[in-house]
């Protein structure tokens, strides 16, 4: 599975780097979307690999799992903290998962600026290729 998921990335990451090379605007634009993807489904599989559980504990919790519930500033221990395993295994991470809906919203406003960007490029100078369009500026 962790072989498939490398593979994956490995692909969007370089067909994304392939895109980014080329001189249309609008490839450029879908090269960023799959090197952000990639980037993405890296920050999840780094999150995964230590469990398959969401981070939210909805069975009955073992006595020696050493869960905290309660808060304890003096010794710098913010509850809920799992320091243990539980009778169904290893947590999830939560950071990745939220660290990536933020970044697949940052991604997505990036390729709409991208790809308004060569639209009104394309209608003003009937070009996306960049190499016209700096012939043109002479």
């Amino acid at each position: 599975m962790n072989f498939f998921i490398a593979l994956i990335i490995a692909v969007l990451f370089g067909t994304g780097i392939y895109l980014v090379l080329h001189r249309d605007i609008l490839k450029v634009a879908f090269g960023f979307g799959l090197i952000s993807h990639a980037v993405n489904i890296f920050i999840v599989a780094s999150g995964i690999l230590q469990g398959n559980l969401v981070p939210i504990i909805v069975t009955k919790i073992n006595e020696n799992a050493g869960f905290i519930f309660t808060d304890d500033i003096a010794g710098r221990v913010l509850g809920p903290v799992v320091t243990g395993y539980t009778e169904d295994g290893l947590y999830a991470d939560p950071l990745p998962q939220a660290l990536v809906l933020t970044a697949i919203v940052i991604s997505l406003a990036t390729t709409a600026v991208l790809l308004t960007l060569a639209y009104h490029i394309d209608r003003e100078f009937g070009t996306t290729d960049t190499e016209a369009l700096g012939r043109m500026k002479g």
